[in-house]
């Protein structure tokens, strides 16, 4: 029987090419200076096209701003739930988070540019379009309120914990490590334990 021809992928349509160049360079921008200090000239200069030719694929500065914020939110979220849901049912409240917080730090670490610029700059973007990023961040929360309370419902977390700080503790902490993480020293299965380690047994343990 002769073998299965491999399966040619279709090369990504130029156009396509363009606008994630035009994005990453963005990305990378707001990270380094914010959103107000970037134009799009330096935007076009980054991602190596004319300047004019940015329109072609956004209709300004803003509409960049919003696939940057939900690109940094949107890519660890779902990898967050993909990693949790591949664990059996019987899993303590524990492993759920810890392979949650595995996810959202190895995605996040992987993305930096974008979930870096996403934590840095959303304090300082204009109101419009932080509420345009608001609901995928609180259904994201929503989720993480939902892990806790699974290990708080198992008896692992204490009876009066305020769960929104637990989560605001935990996860800003870990989002924070995009700027002193070195893979060569830990790895992130190796933080996300010692993470969840200090939530669940303090730093007297």
């Amino acid at each position: 029987m002769p073998a299965p021809r491999a399966v040619k992928r279709p090369r990504p349509h130029k156009s396509d090419v363009t606008r994630h160049k035009i994005l990453d360079a963005s990305a990378k921008l707001f990270r380094e200076q914010g959103f107000s200090a970037t134009t799009l000239r330096q935007i076009a200069s980054r991602a190596k096209i004319k300047a004019g030719s940015v329109y072609y694929y956004f209709d300004s500065k803003s509409q960049i701003l919003d696939e940057v914020l939900k690109i940094g939110i949107k890519v660890v979220f779902e990898a967050v739930e993909k990693a949790v849901d591949a664990l059996p049912e019987t899993a303590t409240g524990r492993t759920r988070l810890e392979a949650a917080v595995a996810a959202h730090l190895h995605t996040l670490l992987r993305y930096s540019d974008y979930t870096s610029a996403n934590i840095r700059i959303f304090g300082q973007v204009p109101r419009t379009s932080q509420n345009r990023n608001r609901a995928i961040r609180r259904t994201y929360a929503e989720y993480w309120n939902g892990l806790l309370q699974y290990a708080k419902d198992r008896g692992e977390i204490g009876p009066d914990a305020d769960l929104s700080l637990v989560r605001l503790f935990l996860l800003g902490s870990v989002n924070w490590s995009v700027e002193w993480y070195d893979p060569k020293k830990k790895s992130t299965e190796f933080l996300a334990k010692k993470f969840c380690n200090i939530l669940f047994e303090g730093i007297g343990g």
